[in-house]
């Protein structure tokens, strides 16, 4: 692959950015002769503003109106198809002046509104790019899905089926998940005694994202009514919870160690989903998901359950249930952790190479 890349996201939770990083970073690699820029920003420094500010106080007060917004556009396609219109027109405006400067020969989306704004331009023939929309949430909500996107990448076999129900005439692909190298199959021992983290000890990594939402509190003292020997917690940004939590297990603050901790841990446990999952079974640790996020968090959480790669969780009793069930049953832990593997054997680099040859 030569030319011109670009690879757009926007700062709205960490999962469209961490995506977009690993996607750069592996096609630099994989493409030496390309040059590839990679820009965090719908083109709107206060739409950005505000989009990450209204994600973060819906996460942490009312989780559900997300839910409610992922279901009123599920269950209601022709609402949905007006809000994308609307959407589209706006964002791909904004887009327009990055695109004539960068100029690229394609451009891969990893947050669904520039999704959006690409088809825009391009039904408008504002744009000639080459497009790919890398969808980083198992479930698939209608903005992700775009007919004037050249190619839509979901997770698994089941997005790809509901990704097709939205938007029939879309390029609709099962790919690798876009994750950074680092998170690869691991030596869980070494990762401990790097971390400093006890080596016999039955761990389990807990999660709220990047803003540690979710109800993390109650959520460790499930793990650990469970029979968790070491919870390790990442609280992301969110330092009033790293502070109440750091008496009742290791609470991390924002870390650039994740890739270790998911190889030392026995069970990663999310309330999240979204990237966290995608990391975890890319390096074989078995999925958890509690009590996860209404709308896309849930739908994606079963449909992970579904595929074999995880178990949901809904209440504070089921995460004690199963934490104190995998702990006894190691083979059972074990299947879950091979079949991330084989799910993971397929990599983002084969993607890539793929990708080129298409585009050559």
């Amino acid at each position: 692959m030569e030319g011109r890349v670009l690879v757009l996201s926007a700062p709205v939770g960490e999962g469209h950015v961490a995506a977009a990083r690993a996607l750069a970073a592996r096609m630099r690699e994989r493409w030496p002769g390309a040059e590839v820029h990679e820009v965090e920003s719908t083109a709107g420094p206060l739409r950005d503003r505000l989009l990450r500010a209204s994600y973060a106080a819906t996460m942490r007060v009312a989780p559900a109106l997300y839910g409610l917004g992922y279901d009123l556009l599920v269950r209601h396609p022709r609402f949905a198809r007006l809000c994308k219109r609307v959407a589209a027109a706006r964002l791909g405006r904004s887009l327009a002046p990055l695109l004539r400067a960068e100029h690229p020969d394609l451009v891969v989306s990893t947050y669904p509104m520039i999704s959006g704004g690409l088809a825009w331009l391009r039904a408008r023939d504002r744009l000639s790019a080459r497009t790919v929309a890398v969808v980083t949430d198992v479930a698939v909500h209608p903005f992700w899905v775009w007919a004037g996107v050249d190619e839509t990448w979901t997770l698994l076999p089941a997005s790809r089926a509901q990704a097709e129900g939205i938007e029939p005439a879309a390029d609709v692909r099962v790919a690798a998940p876009a994750v950074d190298r680092r998170f690869q199959p691991g030596d869980r021992l070494a990762a401990r005694r790097a971390l400093g983290l006890p080596e016999s000890a039955f761990t389990v990594l807990v999660t709220g994202g990047s803003l540690g939402f979710g109800g993390l509190e109650g959520v460790v003292d499930a793990v650990r009514a469970g029979g968790a020997e070491e919870i390790v917690v990442l609280c992301g940004r969110n330092e009033g919870l790293r502070r109440r939590l750091r008496d009742r297990a290791t609470a991390l603050g924002w870390t650039d160690r994740v890739p270790e901790l998911v190889t030392a841990a026995d069970l990663v446990l999310t309330t999240a989903g979204g990237m966290i999952a995608s990391e975890s079974l890319a390096v074989g640790t078995p999925v958890l998901f509690a009590m996860p996020v209404p709308g896309h968090g849930v739908a994606g959480a079963r449909m992970t359950e579904a595929a074999g790669l995880g178990v949901v969780c809904p209440r504070a009793e089921d995460v004690t249930a199963t934490i104190r069930r995998l702990h006894a049953h190691p083979e059972e832990r074990e299947a879950l952790a091979a079949r991330a593997r084989a799910y993971s054997a397929h990599t983002l680099d084969e993607e890539l190479t793929a990708l080129a040859t298409r585009l050559s």
